[in-house]
């Protein structure tokens, strides 16, 4: 069950994001055919996919979801915004019950309550006792009438696939035009028909010629896509169960799950722990590859010229089979931005209409890919920014025409890639953020001094508002505040090896730009030597390398800095922070890379910068697991254990 469940949540996910994007495109465009075409097989292959459960409240919800699009469908008149609305209402809290489903197998009590309010307002009518019956009978089925069936019938060659069908026409089904015998032969590959009465007959004088009692139980060759055809303007009246050649399905199978299969040869999910498996395999090859230059060094050495040669172009040919397997294998996990990026048109359209706003979503870039967690864990740094743009930067229409601004605000989801990172833009065109109530706000709450206030510039005294409980919000909703929880943002994006970084112009718009890897699989680290020992540096961290004579050294208190471009630099020694005793160096050049700590530049002082190397970095475990300062290990090609530095943690 627990198989059944998670495959249901990634399916249900699949067709509510579907059905959201479908019918908001309805809304810009309420005649497109295909929209309401999409929207109507998402609602439905829903239904279906429920149906497996016991949730007989989501069952006559989505039922009548269904029969409301089937209605649009035939009258082709164009869908309107309430009942849009109405729909979109629907996937929302299918949405937020999957989790739920996907955990215990059965709804909450106040998700059912829910599901009888939606009901309601679906079916236009009151609560009652009429309407809390009838969401019981739309999930009434019953596998025993099915296996029954196909007990019942040795006759029938009941080794290939079938569906049996249990058709109970309404009463009043003549009077809507319907003719149950007509129907059932429409069926192709009819293999039995039988008949029953509903109710025993009665006296003469109780028969009524105009109503149907009658019970028709089928059995059908077929996919059930052409069976459940001649039933399409009545499935609440029909229950279908396919057996697969001699044993029967595990529940109702829907038609376009069905065909959904039938196109699924090119598509294949696997499990993301055996990709990740893939990546360490070809990643250990990478640094196996890697051993074979100092063999080849070595025997180039030893004056074996011609072995060298045939290790250096095996070591070629393996680099580039390896590099092939290993970007295979890297792609498998990338996944576009638009898997994250699609979960916003639905919220940016709900909370704008709850804040009494106009907004367009634009979204670009989609295509764009990264890596698997780096997309599945953006979702809520971005919607914390999304949030806080509606809420408190967008102004509403009055306010914005006053400014001579367009009624409707914009809010710009944008992303593209920049050498081997992503670059992902929010962008709205509201108020923007003033940098003298930062200041202001700053001063308040002793966060800079009055003096270090005067001295930084608009753009540095803007990243106050990632302070922890920073904000410069007179009132803070219940949506967000502008500075509330941008500090979990930034440490959210840091986590995912990214920056964040903030412009606003007071008036205009505030722009937050997110610059993230696109793989967290491979890491490329600068070698760097200090002492006898040599240490790792991800290359992320290095600004650029620069040779420094010691008699530009200058003391400064308890430290020492340097100037670099008419810019002082601080200058640490990383056999300091390591506490490693090395001899001074009191001539030649010392080797410095300059490294971004958050807003400034530091100069880290080396022994020697070894090379550069492309390897798979493990976390530390055991007993240095939790080691400040070390991020993890990786394996040289000499066999040599290279320690990862993390400078954030390592530099004072």
């Amino acid at each position: 069950m627990d198989e059944l469940r998670e495959q249901f949540s990634v399916e249900a996910k699949e067709l509510v994001q579907q059905a959201s994007e479908d019918l908001l495109a309805l809304e810009a465009d309420p005649s497109d055919r295909k929209r309401l075409e999409g929207a109507f097989r998402a609602i439905h292959t829903l239904k279906g996919s429920v149906a497996l459960f016991d949730l007989a409240p989501m069952q006559a919800v989505l039922h009548e979801a269904e029969n409301l699009l089937s209605v649009e469908r035939d009258a082709g008149t164009g869908i309107d915004r309430v009942m849009i609305d109405l729909l979109l209402a629907v996937v929302s809290w299918v949405d937020d019950c999957i989790d739920d489903i996907v955990r215990t197998g059965h709804l909450s009590t106040a998700q059912a309550t829910e599901a009888n309010r939606v009901l309601v307002l679906l079916k236009g009518e009151k609560t009652g006792p009429e309407s809390e019956q009838g969401a019981s009978e739309v999930s009434s089925a019953v596998p025993q009438w099915a296996l029954a069936l196909r007990q019942r019938m040795p006759e029938v060659d009941l080794s290939v696939p079938f569906v049996a069908i249990r058709y109970v026409p309404h009463p009043e089904c003549f009077f809507n035009g319907d003719d149950p015998i007509a129907t059932m032969t429409r069926l192709p590959n009819l293999r039995h028909l039988s008949f029953f009465l509903r109710e025993p007959p009665g006296s003469s004088q109780d028969y009524d010629p105009f109503r149907c009692n009658l019970i028709i139980e089928a059995i059908a060759g077929g996919s059930l896509g052409d069976v459940e055809a001649p039933f399409r303007l009545i499935p609440d009246q029909v229950q279908l169960h396919a057996f697969a050649g001699s044993a029967p399905a595990s529940g109702p199978i829907d038609a376009s799950r069905e065909r959904q299969s039938d196109r699924q040869p090119t598509t294949m999910r696997v499990d993301p722990a055996r990709i990740d498996r893939l990546i360490e395999i070809a990643g250990e090859l990478v640094m196996a590859k890697n051993a074979l230059a100092p063999l080849s060094n070595a025997a180039r050495s030893g004056g074996n010229d011609v072995l060298a040669r045939e290790i250096a172009a095996s070591h070629h040919e393996i680099d580039r089979l390896v590099a092939s397997l290993y970007g295979a294998v890297t792609q498998a996990r990338m996944i576009p931005l638009d898997q994250t990026f699609r979960r916003f048109p639905r919220l940016v359209r709900e909370t704008s209409t709850r804040l009494g706003k106009t907004v367009d979503l634009v979204i670009e870039g989609g295509g764009v890919e990264a890596d698997r967690e780096i997309v599945e864990n953006l979702f809520e740094p971005l919607l914390h920014l999304v949030r806080n743009g509606l809420d408190h930067g967008i102004e509403l229409a009055a306010d914005r025409l006053q400014s001579a601004k367009p009624a409707r605000g914009q809010l710009r989801l944008e992303a593209r890639r920049k050498g081997d990172q992503v670059e992902i833009g929010i962008i709205d065109d509201g108020r923007g953020i003033d940098p003298g109530l930062v200041r202001a706000t700053a001063l308040r709450r002793a966060l800079v001094s009055a003096q270090q206030a005067e001295s930084l510039s608009d753009r540095e005294m803007l990243q106050f508002i990632f302070a922890p409980g920073f904000s410069t919000a007179s009132s803070v909703s219940d949506l967000s505040g502008r500075g509330v929880g941008l500090d979990a943002v930034r440490q959210s994006v840091e986590d995912l090896g990214g920056t964040i970084e903030l412009q606003s112009v007071a008036g205009s718009g505030t722009t937050f730009v997110l610059r993230l890897p696109m793989s967290l699989s491979m890491a490329q680290l600068m070698v760097v030597s200090v002492g006898h020992e040599r240490y790792g540096i991800p290359i992320e961290d290095v600004l650029e390398t620069h040779r420094l004579s010691p008699d530009r050294i200058q003391s400064v208190r308890a430290g020492h800095a340097f100037v670099l471009r008419d810019r002082t630099m601080p200058l640490l020694f990383l056999s300091d922070l390591l506490q490693i005793p090395v001899t001074p160096v009191t001539s030649g050049n010392l080797k410095v890379l300059i490294v971004r700590m958050g807003q400034d530049d530091v100069g880290l002082a080396v022994d020697a910068i070894a090379e550069r190397v492309a390897t798979l970095t493990r976390p530390l475990s055991g007993i240095l697991e939790g080691l400040a300062g070390i991020s993890g290990t990786t394996l040289l090609g000499d066999g040599t254990i290279l320690l990862v530095l993390d400078l954030e943690e390592l530099l004072p």
